[in-house]
């Protein structure tokens, strides 16, 4: 079985993988970890065409795949940069899929980076008050509600910005504040949604396994420089062992989220609790 990236997609890797390390140092880290996200990332990131990574061709995007995202958000887990990156990858994919070309505004300000979104993961009639994902930045917001997916344009006064021990956005969002733009309506367009939802645990997943791979190496690192005893404490069985462990997991992880993007691509009927179970397992992983 090949588990080489394509030459393009090994390119991409690398163009995403030195911005971030060139941007997410510890201080611009720390800083938006004070004061918000950083929106002169957040525009690089945009111009390298993060955004545009699942938006269709016709809507003048890349046309790329769930395993191209995945790509960048196993770099994104690495570095742990700040915003809703997944979040706002898959509500430019859902408003050039859903919008039938009557939000072009709204799109082309989503990937230019100009303007940040996000996605609610419950329907809004039955939760009009509800947490999202990079919700404090997010100025649109898709959602479901009843038999239509809308677009919510929400003001600062509906996000309000309630201090967390997390500092990562989450914020409550007051629906009933935010003007409403129906995107699409019926069962095909509550499918499309759903898929969505289902395609962030999957990006979520591949964070994960990035953010654990990165701790593992960080730790493997550490323990080939502390001595005890005149020895590096990687040469001890209580540290090794541990590590091997937990390298067996985290890459384990990677793999089964790989494993679900083939079995969506197979239309393997059990594709739908592979997800979940990718995304239980990188999240016990990363825990580790």
């Amino acid at each position: 079985m090949n588990f080489d990236l394509t030459e393009e997609q090994e390119m991409m890797r690398e163009s995403f993988a030195r911005l971030l390390d060139d941007t997410c140092t510890p201080a611009r880290l720390r800083a938006a970890e004070k004061e918000g996200l950083d929106r002169a990332f957040w525009t690089e990131l945009a111009e390298l065409g993060a955004f545009l990574l699942r938006v269709p061709e016709a809507s003048d995007g890349l046309g790329l795949g769930t395993f191209d995202a995945v790509i960048l958000m196993e770099e994104v887990g690495r570095k742990l940069p700040f915003g809703p990156i997944a979040e706002t990858i898959l509500a430019a994919h859902l408003i050039a899929v859903l919008g039938n070309g009557q939000f072009t505004s709204q799109l082309s300000a989503v990937i230019s980076g100009e303007i940040i979104a996000s996605i609610a993961f419950h329907d809004v009639e039955e939760s009009p008050n509800q947490f999202v994902a990079g919700g404090r930045d997010a100025e649109l917001v898709i959602a479901a509600r009843g038999n239509d997916i809308v677009l919510f344009k929400v003001p600062e006064t509906a996000r309000p910005k309630a201090a967390s021990l997390a500092s990562d956005g989450l914020a409550q969002v007051e629906f009933a504040s935010a003007e409403a733009s129906v995107l699409a309506s019926g069962a095909d367009a509550i499918s499309i949604f759903n898929a969505a939802l289902e395609e962030w645990k999957i990006l979520i997943s591949a964070a994960l396994a990035g953010l654990g791979r990165q701790a593992l190496r960080m730790a493997s690192e550490y323990a080939c420089e502390r001595k005890q005893f005149d020895q590096q404490i990687g040469k001890f069985q209580a540290i090794s062992h541990p590590l091997a462990d937990c390298l067996c997991s985290v890459d384990c992880g990677k793999l089964l989220t790989w494993k679900v993007i083939r079995a969506i691509a197979d239309g393997d009927a059990g594709a739908g609790a592979q997800i979940s179970a990718a995304a239980w397992w990188n999240a016990n992983a990363a825990g580790e």
